[in-house]
């Protein structure tokens, strides 16, 4: 799987240092964007897939076993032919296990989109407070967040951007955000473009002031 670091080349990720300084010049917010590979473990997707290949494995070797006769063709008293099934499901289990955990998007097959979209909301909030995006003197820290192994992205504004900006506002941001990721634009474009969007938003709503003070790190934080 593709690391959230190699999406973006030195280059890309200066330029989103420098547009998180352009918007922080207009508003007294401090933004944090975050990029990371993927926001799950998602182990049941790959206890699934294991299960499948354990079917699999069972049916051929079923297929392809030596019967005496048909009477005892079906029969689990046959030890040898038992004793084969067992093992093919068990190996079956672990190899497809393996391979779910390897390939991405057979992991993400067997994955319900609600539970992606929760993943990334719950390590999106976990994000919020690692990166101390909450713990700014002004209370006015967003998080952007994006998960490219589940193509989402999470906006996260702190007490006063929420009540300053307002929630329909917010929720835009993170819209337009996800969409983006599925256009021809490349991540950093993106993530710029909302980056821009946000600092004309929060400049009208938290203008600027001589006594603020950058108090977190304008760099883009990728989560491997």
């Amino acid at each position: 799987m593709k690391k959230a670091s190699q999406y973006f080349s030195e280059e890309e990720k200066k330029e989103i240092a420098d547009a998180v300084l352009k918007a922080e010049s207009l508003t007294s917010a401090e933004i944090v964007p975050v990029a990371a590979t993927s926001s799950g473990r998602y182990d049941r997707a790959e206890d699934i897939i294991g299960v499948f290949f354990g079917i699999i494995a069972m049916i051929v070797v079923w297929s392809i076993a030596p019967h005496s006769n048909t009477e005892t063709a079906g029969s689990w008293g046959n030890a040898p032919v038992a004793l084969f099934l067992i093992l093919s499901v068990i190996g079956g289990f672990i190899i497809g296990a393996f391979i779910g955990s390897r390939i991405g998007w057979l992991r993400k097959l067997f994955t319900p989109r609600s539970e992606l979209s929760e993943s990334v909301k719950d390590r999106a909030a976990l994000t919020f407070f690692d990166q101390r995006v909450h713990h700014t003197s002004s209370e006015s820290g967003l998080l952007f967040y994006v998960s490219f192994f589940e193509r989402q992205a999470v906006v996260l504004g702190d007490e006063r951007v929420e009540k300053e900006l307002g929630n329909e506002a917010i929720e835009s941001l993170c819209s337009k955000f996800t969409q983006s990721l599925s256009s021809d634009a490349s991540p950093a474009e993106s993530m710029i473009a909302v980056i821009k969007e946000a600092g004309e938003l929060l400049s009208e709503v938290l203008p600027q002031s001589e006594t603020e003070q950058n108090e977190l790190d304008e760099a883009l934080v990728c989560i491997d």
